[in-house]
């Protein structure tokens, strides 16, 4: 088997590559783009051997989810808060990121925060609503403090956003979660591999490399997704659900059938 690793390692420990600190599957694909014939299992190997793969490499919990629908691109927006207080004195005081991410196009932005202080996450808003190619039109977080009070609320009446939170608290905003699992990822790799603690100037890159890579939702790269094709991306993604041709599920049993029961 040939030697791919210089070749890998560009791909893999680049932040704006958008296979930097991903998976198998990930740097594979982006892989294959200049070198067609790789085999998955070079890959697989490559990494295998990489520290920061297998320090990092994730315990996969599956939760059953409600489907998250978008209206269009850049309609619907969740936000959450990832915590980096424990690296603060590394970053310049800032303890937190504001994530947001487009549910239609999985589009990320990102702004460091200092605080929680209203003051704070709403100049936050500021920059990633500033990030975003358009202004959305409803905003979704969980019930925390820092998204629901008062003066959050006159700003987003201001900017026209409709700002939205689940009933119980149970309920999050699992998309946003699920963004800042993948950013998180990279991050720590990075800071594994550079022997760093530092995020807030890598960030942007790993946004970046995230934006420029393959969504497995709708098979297009995010930065990709815009107002002409967010129809027929919709349709990709949501087409099976609201389909009246949908395959029903065969029953198992005709009528007459005879079958045990327990008493």
């Amino acid at each position: 088997m040939a030697d791919y690793t210089k070749f890998l390692d560009d791909l893999y420990n680049n932040p704006e590559s958008p296979a930097a600190f991903s998976g198998i599957d990930r740097l594979w694909y982006e892989a294959r783009k200049v070198l067609k014939h790789i085999p998955r299992k070079a890959v697989q190997h490559y990494l295998e051997g990489h520290r920061t793969y297998t320090l990092m490499r994730p315990k996969r919990i599956h939760f059953k989810r409600s489907k998250t629908v978008a209206a269009g691109f850049m309609t619907d927006v969740q936000v959450d808060l990832a915590d980096f207080q424990q690296l603060s004195r590394h970053n310049k005081g800032n303890r937190y990121l504001l994530l947001g991410i487009d549910v239609l196009s999985k589009r990320v932005f990102g702004v460091p925060v200092k605080s929680k202080k209203t003051e704070e996450m709403i100049e936050a808003f500021k920059n990633l609503i500033s990030q975003m190619p358009m202004k959305p039109q409803r905003i979704f977080s969980d019930k925390g403090t820092e998204f629901k009070n008062k003066q959050m609320k006159e700003f987003f009446e201001n900017e026209g956003i409709e700002k939205h939170e689940p009933t119980h608290s149970i309920v999050k905003a699992s998309v946003a979660e699920r963004a800042i699992r993948n950013v998180k990822q990279r991050l720590y790799r990075n800071f594994a591999q550079k022997k760093t603690l530092n995020w807030i100037d890598v960030l942007e890159k790993i946004l970046e490399g995230i934006n420029k890579a393959k969504s497995r939702i709708h098979g297009m790269r995010p930065i990709d997704v815009n107002f002409d094709n967010a129809q027929e991306v919709w349709k990709r993604i949501y087409g099976d659900i609201f389909s009246s041709n949908k395959n029903k599920i065969k029953p198992k049993l005709k009528k007459d059938d005879f079958v045990r029961m327990s008493v």
